[in-house]
């Protein structure tokens, strides 16, 4: 332990402690100074008694302004007048320590402690510097000489001492250090948890559950350490245990929302929802517990919950949630998520709404209105939502996913492409996403009749993510349309049917390449497939087209039929039908 020494009434208390053990010196009526008092023969002892004083208090100044090898020294300087001054040892000790020189501090200190060592200072300072040279043997026996010689000695070197033993392996000599420990100061948490944890590893789960209920005992008020008690229980395999005594502990004290939430969770966990949500709406309505643990729980519950008759349970949990923690957006946050489970999107929005407003900060609770109010086609929703969150996170792509997707459902597509060009621009190192950019701004490029450079946008998509099919369906698709680059088109579309062989949309563009492509009969065989049940006018519309250019034109006439009255066939459905005969629609 260092002595503080931070103005000059304490560096002048210092230096006298420094002076007194070398000199003593008479007092003495003062007389007129004499010239032979100041010639250089005078007595050298107040010569060398004015050379150290003048040393120490300088070695102290150097020291209040934080200048420790300034002070070495000054205080070396002073050592070599007076090498047997404990007090200088000591200092010197301190600052070769601090300084990581506890090789030499080790010297010194021996030196301070050789003269002086009922001096429980300079013990402690030695056994920190065994300590940091490893050498816990000696450290450990440096403590043990600190109490034998001086019993007033301060208790925070006996948790010292403890800890070494536990160290230096040695677990029974670190319980009796805590137990003496308890003599002096009585039963204290920081040592009763280390006791806990010495008899834990020693497999004595009797004495550690009984050493955690003696804290217990001594704090009856303080909730966390039952808890505790509870937790060594439940690592044990001894849960049912632990709701007995969490049980017990609240019928003794009642209001105390640490065990009630412990006790809650301890029923979540053995399904025992009811007694779960009783303990739970208890805790959730103290401010003693962090939002955080009620949040994971909640969640837990809804996870649990959100298909059950117990909604209305975890409502009132929500609402417990919020009068405590009204100003928090993630409360809100956590209300809304339960209203989404439950398929209460109105609910859910509100509460999103209500989070953004308190912390805009949260990217989830953006994705999450922007992706609900997609769902509802409130598309001018989503694009304000979007410009906001981008004003948070403008780095962030998927905002401008949405951002864009709304402006061209809105048909507006140069600021789809501005939207989608922005964030294509700030997507690094993940393909697929460049992938779905590039994709998009194809599809709107080629709505803006910008047709080059939706093909070579396409093509870009594709080189990210050859498995893109939804870009290669869209892209094959107006190339047959356009009757352009065919054969590159047949190549993408049969790869993608090859993998998707079901999906009636991807046969419906692959049979239409061919068709453009005049290889009619195996068109046929291909959107025979994909008219199969099919409510699709266009897709039946294709397979009529191709009956009739096999030469089944009876069955053409009645699939184009069919395809108007589907609704959404092409506007040359009446002509065909009226004419019995098949009319190009390309583009």
């Amino acid at each position: 332990m260092e002595i503080k020494i931070g103005n000059s009434v304490s560096i002048l208390f210092f230096v006298v402690l420094l002076m007194s053990s070398a000199f003593v010196v008479n007092a003495q009526v003062p007389e007129t100074p004499q010239q032979e008092d100041i010639l250089p023969d005078a007595d050298p002892l107040k010569v060398d008694r004015f050379n150290v004083e003048f040393l120490i208090v300088e070695g102290m100044h150097f020291l209040a302004i934080d200048n420790p090898s300034k002070a070495l020294d000054s205080f070396m300087k002073a050592h070599q007048i007076m090498p047997e001054n404990s007090a200088l040892n000591f200092k010197i000790a301190k600052i070769l320590k601090d300084s990581e020189d506890t090789e030499q501090a080790l010297f010194y200190i021996s030196k301070a402690t050789d003269e002086e060592p009922n001096n429980y200072y300079y013990q402690a300072l030695q056994a920190e510097i065994y300590t940091d040279l490893g050498d816990l043997s000696s450290a450990i026996d440096t403590y043990e000489v600190l109490y034998k010689l001086n019993e007033e000695a301060p208790d925070d070197y006996l948790l010292e001492l403890a800890a070494l033993y536990l160290y230096n392996g040695n677990p029974n000599s670190a319980l009796k250090t805590y137990d003496r420990i308890e003599q002096r100061l009585g039963v204290l948490e920081e040592v009763s948890t280390q006791k806990q944890k010495i008899y834990l590893k020693q497999n004595k789960l009797k004495e550690a559950i009984a050493e955690g209920k003696r804290l217990v005992k001594a704090y009856p008020k303080v909730g966390s350490y039952a808890v505790s008690v509870a937790q060594i229980l439940v690592s044990n395999d001894k849960k049912l245990e632990a709701v007995d005594y969490l049980k017990e502990y609240l019928n003794e004290h009642p209001n105390q929302a640490l065990v009630e939430m412990e006790l809650a969770k301890l029923y979540r966990q053995t399904n025992e929802i009811d007694l779960a949500l009783k303990y739970f709406k208890k805790a959730f309505n103290s401010e003693e517990i962090q939002l955080e643990d009620k949040l994971n729980n909640f969640v837990a519950l809804i996870q649990k919950l959100s298909e059950n008759e117990n909604n209305s349970e975890l409502k009132q949990l929500g609402s417990n949630i919020l009068k405590v923690h009204s100003n928090d957006a993630n409360a809100y946050a956590a209300n809304g998520d339960l209203h989404f489970a439950l398929k209460e999107m109105d609910s859910a929005q509100y509460f999103y709404e209500r989070a953004v407003k308190i912390n805009g900060n949260n990217l989830q609770l953006w994705q999450n209105l922007l992706s609900l109010e997609m769902e509802k086609n409130n598309y001018q929703k989503v694009i304000d939502y979007a410009d906001e969150a981008i004003s948070y996170f403008p780095n962030q792509p998927v905002l401008y996913l949405y951002g864009g997707s709304a402006h061209f459902s809105l048909k507006n597509f140069k600021n789809a492409i501005m939207m989608w060009e922005q964030g294509k621009s700030i997507v690094y190192g993940n393909d697929r996403m460049k992938s779905s950019f590039a994709a998009q701004l194809a599809d709107a490029y080629h709505a803006d009749k910008q047709y080059e450079k939706a093909f070579s946008t396409y093509e870009e998509a594709i080189k990210a993510n050859p498995n893109n099919y939804f870009a290669i369906n869209n892209y094959t698709y107006y190339l047959s349309l356009k009757k352009k680059n065919l054969e590159r088109a047949k190549e993408l579309s049969s790869r993608m049917v090859k993998a998707n062989p079901e999906n009636t949309t991807f046969l419906d563009t692959y049979g239409w390449v061919l068709f453009q492509n005049e290889e009619y009969e195996e068109a046929l065989r291909v959107l025979e497939k994909a008219a199969e049940n099919q409510t699709s006018a266009t897709i039946v519309e294709h397979y009529a087209d191709a009956l009739f250019k096999v030469g089944q034109k009876e069955k053409a006439l009645e699939q184009w039929k069919k395809a108007k009255s589907l609704g959404g066939a092409s506007d040359l459905i009446d002509k065909k039908i009226a004419d019995k005969k098949y009319y190009d629609a390309s583009i």
